[in-house]
């Protein structure tokens, strides 16, 4: 009788590490600036009680960090000169910085957004005479805007106004108008979920028998978004958004829509483009809580604002197509960007205006 030897051979991968610590899990940058540095100027309109002319001049510079879209912080260092006027000697000057919370109305990463901010301040005081130099706290609240990026480099204009309130010597109430140049900079981080368990593969050898038996346990995952489907929570998810350890899309990334495309100056959907977005509701009603903003991009003919409006038109008709599929167009903001984010700049021929003609989906809540 053959005697028969079960051998059994299991294979396993380890999952790439790309973090400069091996036991960090795997992180992705997603291109959305949170930070920005602004250079300013103006004028400072000071309070009747100092006295002379009541002019100035003033400028600082300042570095914002946004916590969400709405909500952040600055850090500001300014300068001023008081005039005192021909008769009055020497003009009065400050130095000093402080830390304002500032609220948008707007996502100003994308969008011209009017902000509001408040907070307080230090000063260096130098005035006639020398003997009543010193230190003053300030308090401030301001209304300004700041435009859509300008460039492709993310550059806006922004001016401000501020009311402040100097609690020096017997207190002046001054205000300052200013306006500047802003330029973005910053991406945040998120971490992808552990990679995929390896598939094990199981060979049973049997001694003197020329006969390999090859058992292998089947990987399913139907969107391929590298989550086993018996561990996906969120089925079909849409191609080339990063999930997290649930198979849910993570919050704040954006893809590019291929397939989604119009003729020149058109913003009607063509034939090929319901073919992609017939996977984009799959992956609406498998994660029924996401909400998106689906953008809509020009290429650089024309002029802005027909650009705007154009932009505009084909980005709702991309949601008007997934509301008639039956997903709610409460989870749908359609907007438009005009040329104001091309893809390819400048466009060298009719290819490169073609790849800026593009719809991107952007995942808001999920």
């Amino acid at each position: 009788m053959r005697t028969v030897y079960p051998v059994l051979l299991l294979a396993a991968a380890l999952p790439p590490v790309y973090a400069a610590d091996e036991a960090s899990p795997e992180v992705v940058q997603i291109a959305e600036t949170n930070q920005y540095f602004s250079v300013l100027g103006g004028h400072f309109g000071a309070d009747k009680d100092r006295g002379g002319t009541r002019r100035g001049i003033t400028g600082g510079v300042l570095y914002g960090y946004r916590f969400d879209p709405h909500w952040g912080v600055e850090a500001h260092l300014t300068g001023s000169t008081i005039e005192t006027g021909g008769n009055q000697g020497t003009d009065f000057y400050q130095q000093g910085g402080g830390v304002d919370a500032v609220y948008g109305l707007k996502d100003r990463s994308t969008s011209w957004t009017p902000f509001a901010l408040a907070g307080l301040a230090v000063t260096q005081n130098d005035v006639i005479p020398d003997a009543a130099d010193g230190l003053s706290l300030i308090a401030n609240i301001g209304l300004g805007a700041v435009t859509a990026p300008l460039t492709s480099l993310g550059f806006k204009v922004r001016g401000e106004g501020r009311l402040q309130r100097d609690f020096f010597c017997s207190d002046f109430t001054d205000f300052r108008l200013l306006a500047g140049l802003e330029f973005p900079f910053g991406q945040r981080s998120v971490e992808l979920p552990p990679a995929a368990p390896p598939v094990v593969e199981i060979r049973e050898v049997v001694k003197e028998v020329v006969k390999e038996v090859e058992v292998v346990k089947p990987f399913i995952d139907s969107d391929k978004d590298s989550i086993e489907d018996s561990r996906d929570k969120c089925a079909d998810t849409p191609e080339g958004l990063k999930v997290d350890a649930d198979g849910c899309v993570i919050e704040g990334q954006a893809i590019e829509l291929r397939g989604v495309t119009f003729a020149f100056n058109k913003a009607n959907l063509q034939l090929n483009a319901q073919t992609v977005l017939d996977y984009v509701v799959k992956g609406m009603k498998g994660q029924p809580g996401m909400t998106v903003e689906i953008q809509g991009h020009t290429d650089s003919v024309g002029s802005a604002l027909a650009n705007l409006r154009l932009s505009q038109k084909r980005a709702e008709s991309v949601r008007d197509y997934l509301v008639a599929q039956g997903i709610d167009s409460a989870r749908l903001t359609p907007k438009g960007y005009g040329k104001y984010e091309l893809l390819v700049n400048p466009e060298k021929n009719e290819t490169d205006k073609e790849r800026n003609r593009r719809v991107m989906f952007r995942v808001l809540t999920k």
